[in-house]
């Protein structure tokens, strides 16, 4: 059994890396094998839309133009049993970095084969190897818990995608709220991303969410993609909206 871990952090020691560990030291616990790939440390260049990868329908990674290392992230995903996306909110959305790597996963880990509601064309999952669980810790630098849903639009984001490009289940999320030791000044709040600390709770929550992403693996319940469920549940979240 193994879990991997992609984080889209830009610091190597910041906040969504220690988070991103503690979930990989709970799913080590449960038995799992583990990986954690900073995505800053490897070459991912811009997809250029040349259609190269959409143009393949039988590859289970489809070739790209780009000689970079997401084809080595790809064969990684394709290995793994379960994928835990971890990334900082910028601007109420996900880094750049993990925008920038999911928009060339896209048509490599899926072929526009699918059919959605009649419309045919659709993307759907290349790698029907076996069903792969997904999880995501996303982390505010000063949005309080009570404002994620006007802070934290990435995670929706991923739960939306990562289930078709990885053929899995979304099994479990982290939103770590911004936490500050005392209450701060005016003059602090202009640099409240330097002030925020974790919490023990926000360590227990990474470290059990780890846990319950390898135990799914480990009971064999996780789901390949369903496009049918996914667009159901996309109009359920539409409505409440």
């Amino acid at each position: 059994m193994k879990v991997l871990a992609l984080n889209a952090t830009y610091r190597t020691n910041g906040t969504t890396t220690s988070l991103v560990n503690k979930a990989l030291e709970g799913a080590e616990t449960a038995g799992a094998q583990t990986e954690h790939l900073l995505l800053k440390d490897y070459d991912i260049r811009y997809c250029t839309n040349c259609l190269k990868c959409y143009g393949d329908l039988e590859s289970d990674i489809a070739p790209c133009t780009h000689d970079d290392d997401v084809t080595f992230i790809l064969e990684k995903i394709k290995d793994a049993d379960g994928v835990l996306l971890g990334s900082p909110v910028h601007m109420g959305f996900v880094t750049g970095l993990m925008y920038v790597f999911m928009e060339r996963v896209c048509f490599r880990l899926a072929r526009p084969t699918g059919e959605i509601f009649g419309l045919k064309g659709c993307p759907e999952p290349r790698l029907t190897d076996k069903a792969r669980a997904c999880a995501s810790i996303v982390t505010a630098g000063w949005v309080p818990e009570e404002m994620r849903q006007y802070c934290d639009q990435g995670t929706e984001w991923l739960k939306e995608n990562v289930p078709m490009l990885f053929n899995g289940e979304f099994v479990v999320d982290q939103y770590a709220a911004a936490y500050f030791p005392h209450e701060l000044t005016d003059d602090e709040w202009k640099r409240a991303f330097f002030l925020r600390k974790l919490t023990e709770s926000q360590h227990q929550e990474a470290f059990e969410l780890g846990k319950t992403l390898a135990a799914r693996i480990a009971q064999g319940s996780v789901r390949p993609f369903d496009a049918a469920a996914a667009m159901e549940a996309c109009e359920q979240s539409a409505n409440k909206a």
